[in-house]
């Protein structure tokens, strides 16, 4: 591994270490209509734009852990999730798929509400809670777009790191 990549991969831990004490540290994240975001997706997503299929892989797993243990509920859903997730767009970056901030949003616009839904119907509507819709109205509506809405900073953050690690 040249310095680069040791570079790279530390701004990136820095970086979700920064996004992650800022999202569990109650009162730095504002709360818009009873959601807060889950900022680990779009990071883990948009390093996944940006790398290969096993550094994506421990990224996503690495984000995940960290939102499984920032959110109620059974450790691993994320951690899972965020795994499958940045294997497949790093797949898709790599051999199908250009790179640039339009299919980042997209694949933002797909892999957020599945991500999040994916959690709800597990968490709640099978634990058997009642008043399920009037809850995901008003507390997953708002995550979803919420968390949407880092994913263009995100990819911003991340295109920088990885320009100005580029190996000659």
């Amino acid at each position: 591994m040249n310095r680069y990549n040791v570079v790279k991969y530390t701004a990136f831990c820095l970086e979700i270490l920064l996004c992650y004490i800022i999202q569990s540290t109650p009162g730095l994240t504002l709360e818009v209509f009873g959601g807060r975001p889950v900022l680990m997706i779009p990071i883990a997503m948009t390093v996944a734009v940006f790398e290969g299929e096993i550094p994506s892989i421990i990224f996503g797993v690495i984000c995940g852990l960290m939102a499984d243990s920032g959110y109620s509920g059974p450790m691993g859903y994320y951690a899972i999730m965020l795994s499958v997730l940045c294997y497949i767009v790093s797949i898709l970056m790599e051999n199908y798929i250009r790179t640039n901030l339009l299919t980042a949003v997209l694949i933002g616009v797909i892999s957020i509400p599945i991500i999040i839904v994916g959690q709800f119907l597990l968490f709640y509507v099978v634990m058997g809670y009642g008043y399920a819709m009037e809850y995901f109205v008003a507390h997953y509506i708002s995550r979803i777009i919420y968390t949407f809405a880092f994913v263009p900073v995100f990819y911003g953050i991340n295109r920088f790191i990885v320009s100005k690690t580029i190996s000659e």
